[in-house]
């Protein structure tokens, strides 16, 4: 994200295969201005081109731009991915009061149908409003966020992209236009639906995050990984 205009990045680097895939990585500082690092937006359906393909030629780098101690760059990674989650899940875009502002002007609001989503989306933000209020706590202690902020990314992505949904489906044809000046409530349902998708990727997919969730929030028994103990140079691909 954001590697076009950045000064810095980080690179997790596999430094020994010797041992299994999430030992033998370590986290460097990358000075995306050096030769050889070329960052190449991708053209996204929203028309944005905050997210990129960076490519690496020839690049070395010292190893007094290391993060952490050789070998253990997961656990780096690991705090990097728990402020991503954070931040995914503070995301801004509309939530259940602007498409209630929508609903009531244009009457709507006595649907029981659309009531019991607007209940259901509040519900949900006011869940995720109390366990950010857990992750702040943590944060003035001075701990690190942990696997919790996990429902936060999940509930937020999600929700966003069933509102945007409903938004444009309440416009009817209005709906298919994204555009500021024409469509009503200056197009923000569309211009947050085409981006929406995107957060349930950033920072780790659903299927991942709802893994976490269960393993290291709710305490259920571990997925199956056969690969697990198996050094990384010795697994099977193709």
């Amino acid at each position: 994200s954001g590697a076009h205009y950045s000064d810095y990045g980080i690179l997790l680097t596999r430094t020994d295969p010797s041992v299994p895939k999430h030992k033998g990585l370590t986290m460097f500082i990358v000075n995306m201005k050096q030769a050889g690092v070329e960052a190449r937006p991708i053209h996204q359906a929203s028309g944005g081109r905050e997210f990129n393909e960076v490519y690496f030629t020839d690049v070395r780098i010292p190893d007094s731009d290391r993060l952490g101690e050789v070998g253990a760059g997961w656990k780096v990674a690991l705090v990097t991915l728990m402020n991503e989650r954070l931040a995914v899940g503070g995301s801004p875009g509309p939530d259940y009061s602007e498409i209630m502002e929508y609903a009531r002007q244009i009457g709507v609001l006595k649907d029981s149908a659309f009531r019991q989503k607007l209940a259901d989306w509040y519900v949900a933000a006011q869940g995720y409003k109390l366990t950010k209020f857990r992750t702040q706590t943590a944060l003035s202690k001075g701990e690190t966020p942990g696997p919790e902020n996990s429902i936060g990314k999940i509930l937020t992505a999600n929700q966003l992209q069933d509102i945007c949904n409903s938004g444009i489906e309440l416009q009817d044809h209005y709906g298919l236009i994204s555009d500021e000046e024409l469509s009503p409530m200056k197009a923000i349902f569309q211009q947050s639906f085409m981006w929406a998708p995107g957060l349930r990727i950033a920072g780790g997919t659903d299927e991942i995050l709802k893994n976490i969730i269960a393993e290291r929030v709710l305490g259920l028994p571990q997925d199956v990984r056969v690969d697990k103990d198996i050094a990384f140079e010795d697994l099977r691909v193709g």
